[in-house]
């Protein structure tokens, strides 16, 4: 099953993203506006898509019907990004011209000259996406209701309601090899960083354009129906906002959501302070680092239970809410990696050569040198961490738990649960997310000329 869900999300996000990126390559006007939309449910947590999407599901689901929810979500999270990668690596306009005046079709000019350009990077945004979909467990256990089983729930189910760690060991190396295998299959298919972001204009369809209206109502829609329930379940949005600061109905949380936001910010910058610097220092060297983008290739829900298992060898005087952001901080430091790396390789070394020659030492430089040119880039590696910090979902319910639970635990608790408050509480706190996520997308897509990438 997880397999088959990861596979589909990659093969469904490639056909719909193609013709989605050439038509948002050939847009003068309203291009960055769309964008943001188009980016900002790839950003988004999967248990948050899950979440927003909750509210559209019926009460009553089979396992068809429950597939076909985890697989829309999977899409509406991944199109977008594709569409991206595709905009971003069209071929030059000058090429199709120079195609034409030999005599080539539109047909001709699409398969034999812009296709074989840019299927490297489809190729490799598509495995990312069956990479993320394979290990998308708050979007399962959201939408899957138990009719859909995945490695990760199973994992989860063993280790924490079983307490079975030997099958779930065995379980979590099925899920790593599957990934794994994904990620050595992106790699073999030259799944160098990927630009986002790109001036190249082009030439649309009508297909295209077709897919990207649709594809914006989708997502304007998904958006509109959290506004709704925030601004309409109990007592309307400002009664949710000071609800913030309860524990829901029946007190069904340990501790408030404000709380738990307490803890994910605390988390955050824990995990930032780790993860940042050493995807600094690696994106620095000569050569990709494949140690360093391991991680990309392991699940959360492994993470968090190899980080479970290894506690119980800890003192227990140590404590164990710095768990979490140490355990986030293993997937972080890839982010940030892929972030910074074309950016820091495309600083130009004679640069920093004459600030060495003037007496500048390597902290001088760096801050008085690449931290200005490379500003744009370090705010964007920072916000991105920063935003799969806050709605980690796999790792943190393997280790925070009581008083030290966060806030995407806090939230799947209040909407899974039964309780107009509860509701509204959950999509308000959504609704907030979605805000950061869309003032963060604009920030980057603002910035055209910065080199913006994920592998």
């Amino acid at each position: 099953m997880t397999a088959l869900l990861a596979i589909s999300s990659a093969v469904f996000a490639a056909l719909l993203g193609y013709p989605l990126g050439n038509w948002l390559a050939s847009l003068k006007r309203f291009k960055t506006f769309i964008s943001v939309f188009l980016l900002v449910p790839f950003l988004l947590p999967a248990f948050l898509v899950g979440l927003t999407i909750l509210p559209l599901q019926p009460m009553e689901l089979t396992f068809v019907s429950a597939f076909g929810w985890i697989l829309f979500a999977h899409l509406l999270m991944n199109v977008g990004f594709i569409a991206r990668v595709v905009a971003a690596s069209s071929v030059p306009k000058e090429q199709l011209d120079a195609a034409a005046l030999d005599g080539a079709t539109s047909w001709q000019s699409r398969w034999l000259v812009e296709v074989p350009q840019q299927l490297p990077g489809i190729a490799s945004a598509s495995l990312l996406v069956a990479l993320y979909s394979a290990t998308s467990y708050g979007l399962v256990l959201t939408l899957g209701r138990g009719e859909v089983r995945t490695l990760e729930t199973e994992i989860s189910e063993v280790a924490l309601r079983q307490l079975d760690l030997p099958s779930a060991a065995m379980l979590a190396l099925l899920q790593t090899a599957l990934t794994v295998v994904l990620f050595v299959i992106a790699r073999r298919f030259g799944a160098n960083p990927t630009p986002l972001f790109g001036e190249t204009e082009h030439r649309g369809s009508k297909l295209g354009q077709l897919i990207g209206y649709l594809y914006l109502a989708i997502v304007l829609v998904v958006i509109g129906n959290v506004v709704y329930r925030a601004i309409s379940l109990n007592g309307g949005l400002i009664e949710n906002l000071q609800n913030l600061a309860t524990r829901g109905s029946r007190d069904i949380l340990n501790i408030s959501l404000l709380e738990a936001a307490g803890n994910s910010l605390r988390n955050l910058l824990v995990s930032l302070l780790i993860s940042l610097p050493i995807a600094w220092l690696a994106a620095a060297k000569k050569k990709p680092s494949l140690l360093v983008l391991i991680p990309i290739g392991v699940s959360p829900v492994v993470i968090g239970l190899v980080f479970l298992v290894g506690a119980g060898y800890l003192p227990g005087a140590l404590g164990n809410w710095w768990l979490v952001p140490v355990a986030q901080s293993v997937f972080l430091i890839p982010l940030g990696y892929q972030v910074l790396r074309p950016a820091r390789h495309a600083v130009e070394p004679e640069m920093l050569e004459a600030a060495t020659l003037d007496g500048a030492g390597k902290v001088k430089t760096l801050a008085f040198v690449e931290a200005p040119i490379l500003a744009r880039p370090i705010a964007a590696a920072v916000s991105f961490i920063s935003l799969a910090s806050l709605g980690e979902f796999g790792a943190a319910s393997f280790l925070a738990y009581g008083s030290e639970a966060t806030l995407p635990l806090a939230m799947f608790r209040l909407a899974s649960r039964p309780g107009e408050m509860n509701l509204g509480m959950a999509m308000t706190t959504a609704l907030l997310f979605i805000l950061l996520a869309l003032a963060v997308v604009y920030f980057i897509s603002r910035e055209k000329k910065t080199e913006l990438s994920v592998r």
